[in-house]
């Protein structure tokens, strides 16, 4: 097969459970549609300027719906959203200056 022509994949990390948990909470299902995600997590986008940001990967989000309607309700699935939180905490974390350590090991 033709490696040129093969679709990379886009598998994400896993998530961690307890981010599953908590969304699930919160949402109260595995389907979140995506004006609550908004509405909880982006409140400094309006809907337009989310859906632009998802659309031009800005938010790497996949989204769903359920039937095939023009008009149906986008969602986007709990462990999408768990990892993409769980990816932002991650490189946060390697994003953060770490204090310099003077002490040599010896």
């Amino acid at each position: 097969m033709n490696d040129a022509i093969q679709t990379p994949l886009r598998l994400l990390p896993a998530p961690d459970n307890s981010t599953v948990e908590m969304l699930h909470r919160l949402f109260g299902d595995v389907l979140i549609p995506l004006e609550k995600l908004r509405l909880h997590y982006f409140k400094n986008l309006n809907e337009k300027t989310f859906t632009e940001a998802i659309n031009s990967g800005r938010i790497q989000l996949p989204v769903t719906t359920i039937d095939e309607s023009v008009k149906a309700l986008r969602y986007a699935h709990i462990k999408h959203v768990a990892a993409l939180i769980d990816i932002r905490a991650y490189k946060a974390d390697e994003d953060m200056p770490r204090p310099s350590n003077d002490k040599s090991d010896t």
